[in-house]
């Protein structure tokens, strides 16, 4: 974990600077889940194609999705664990590169792919699984790069390092 410092705003004789903003068309369940949604409608009404089917595909999917969730939660416990949090429109205090950031820089995002897949394997359908990837490249072009962007600002050289040694999603 790292902090990113005060930025001189605990001292009363330096000029403040304006906190850097992250600015998000939207929150990132609803930027990841339209895809998905869209995926979903597709595989009802128009193509109905298959993934694997019976138990085995029951049973991938479901294993996808709890270890998705137990990603989020994993992630969230530890952002918690440093005085962070989830909300991605608050500011950030600190660097968190322990846990599941060891791995990767989005490991909520991560969480989202494999539920997003683990309920498309579970119900079979091939347009949902599809349009999983293009959640993820939703969030990647919405999201992830105004965050990393917002990031570098924020924490500076302690970002770029950390960004040179983490993956972006595995």
């Amino acid at each position: 974990m790292t902090n990113g410092g005060n930025n001189g705003r605990d001292d009363p004789g330096l000029k403040l600077e304006a906190a850097p903003e992250l600015k998000l068309p939207t929150i990132p369940p609803l930027i990841f889940g339209v895809p998905v949604i869209v995926g979903a409608l597709v595989h009802l009404f128009i193509w109905q194609g298959d993934i694997l089917g019976g138990t085995p595909g029951t049973v991938l999917g479901i294993a996808l999705i709890v270890g998705g969730l137990a990603l989020i939660a994993w992630t969230w416990k530890e952002m918690r664990a440093h005085g962070g949090h989830p909300e991605p429109g608050a500011a950030t205090k600190t660097l968190v590169t322990s846990g599941p950031f060891k791995r990767s820089r989005n490991p909520i995002y991560v969480g989202f792919l494999l539920i997003g897949a683990g309920i498309a394997i579970s119900l079979s359908a091939l347009a949902m699984l599809v349009a999983v990837f293009f959640g993820g490249a939703a969030l990647t072009v919405l999201v992830i790069r105004r965050e990393e962007e917002y990031l570098k600002r924020k924490f500076g050289e302690a970002y770029v390092e950390y960004a040179s040694k983490t993956r972006r999603w595995l």
